[in-house]
């Protein structure tokens, strides 16, 4: 797919749509059972025993509940890709706490600094008046200096007193200078202190947002597995089939539909290659330079990927997990061993194997990178967390379109993306 690229940074430890919440709660439906009454909407097995005495009804409720399914697939995945928004938004917000944070302690230590020289300089004043008193500093001034004009020691206390005055009017100089400049860092650091109070709250409120939504898209799931076992049930009963052929039938759409799509995405990556080299090679025919020999490297932008936030006790990451499972299914893509390095590498680059991976800029997601992300849903519903089903999408995504992990990895290196 050509898109924006994260380089993987493992910087957030735990990576908002604001129409989250909203979304998740339109699109909750009851679950089905055979004998429950269904949701308005849904058909009942009473209508669909109706709907087979004649061939138009039987036909319309087909076209009725195949629709409704989909749509159930598009709820869930419409919840994924809000999950996954949502995460990367919160990414943002951490990102700019954290850069908060670390200028209030910048700033801290500043000030601290500060405040010690402030008071080291009042010391040295303090000490310097005592040294005076005790030398009959009391009573410097014209007098004091007429007496000691007046002594046989004159000069010598004269050049005390020059020295004396000397080092208490650099003291107030300094002692003031450091002053205003504690000053300034103190409410320098007030007001970070402050804006990171507001952007605590603001990440706060987007992690929860982040983790609703999450959780939405999992009960989604959950209901979404109860309504197609009875939808499919009744369109297996309309078409005279089994629910294992209407299953099988589906994933055979749906791999269609994303073989479909890869294709389609090569055809326009071809073309913007092909559009980027033609305006390449013009504009080095007009500076009359030919060129200068680099090859085209897509966006050339390169920023950092987030994590998504895990729900406590949802622990998604194994990246040593999915590399094992990944090497053991090579062969059933019809790939050897010696593919696994290329893959290694590939993974490693797009998101260090981690599951919850996220683009916070274009959105990809997970350790294929997957734009949108839900078109994992095409490997199995739970693609938000289970790495297998990430790789299975992966998988068949690099065969259709670049025949090989080693293919994949060639064009990453030739072209900064895959």
């Amino acid at each position: 797919m050509f898109r924006l690229r994260f380089k993987f940074r493992p910087a957030i430890a735990a990576a908002v749509l604001t129409g989250a919440l909203a979304l998740s709660g339109s699109l909750a439906v009851p679950a089905l059972a055979d004998d429950d009454a269904p949701p308005s909407g849904f058909p009942s097995w009473q209508d669909v025993q109706a709907a087979k005495q004649n061939e138009a009804s039987k036909a319309d409720e087909v076209t009725k509940i195949t629709t409704l399914l989909d749509g159930l697939q598009s709820q869930a995945e419409e919840l994924g890709n809000a999950a996954v928004r949502s995460a990367a938004d919160y990414a943002v917000a951490k990102d700019a706490l954290d850069a908060a944070s670390a200028k209030v302690d910048v700033l801290t230590a500043q000030t601290d600094r500060a405040n010690a020289q402030v008071s080291q300089y009042k010391k040295e004043a303090g000490a310097l008046a005592a040294q005076t008193y005790k030398a009959g500093g009391a009573n410097l001034g014209v007098f004091v200096a007429l007496d000691a004009i007046s002594s046989k020691d004159s000069l010598q206390r004269l050049d005390v007193m020059r020295m004396v005055t000397e080092k208490a009017t650099n003291l107030y100089a300094n002692s003031k200078a450091a002053q205003g400049v504690a000053k300034a860092l103190t409410d320098q650091q007030q007001a970070a202190k402050a804006e990171r109070e507001r952007l605590a709250g603001d990440a706060k409120a987007k992690l929860d947002a982040a983790q609703a939504a999450q959780k939405a898209m999992d009960t989604q799931i959950s209901q979404q597995k109860q309504q197609d076992q009875v939808l499919t049930a009744q369109l297996a009963s309309l078409k005279g089939t089994t629910v294992a052929v209407e299953d099988q039938y589906r994933q055979g759409q749906a791999a269609l539909a994303a073989y479909q799509a890869a294709q389609e995405a090569k055809r326009r990556a071809a073309a913007e290659r092909a559009q980027q080299a033609a305006a390449a090679a013009a504009q080095a025919a007009a500076q009359g330079s030919g060129g200068d020999g680099t090859a085209s490297q897509g966006s050339g932008y390169i920023p950092v990927n987030v994590l998504l936030p895990v729900i406590p006790g949802n622990d998604v990451n194994s990246p040593a997990g999915a590399q094992a499972y990944a090497a053991g299914r090579l062969g059933a893509y019809g790939w050897g061993q010696d593919q696994f390095q290329c893959l290694v590498q590939l993974w490693n680059q797009e998101s260090s194997w981690q599951t919850n991976a996220t683009n916070p800029s274009s959105g990809a997601y997970g350790i294929a990178q997957a734009l949108l992300p839900s078109k994992y849903s095409s490997a199995g519903s739970d693609w938000l967390t289970n790495y297998r089903t990430q790789i299975e999408w992966g998988f068949g995504y690099i065969r259709d379109r670049y025949g090989s992990p080693c293919g994949a990895w060639g064009h990453e290196v030739s072209n900064n993306w895959y």
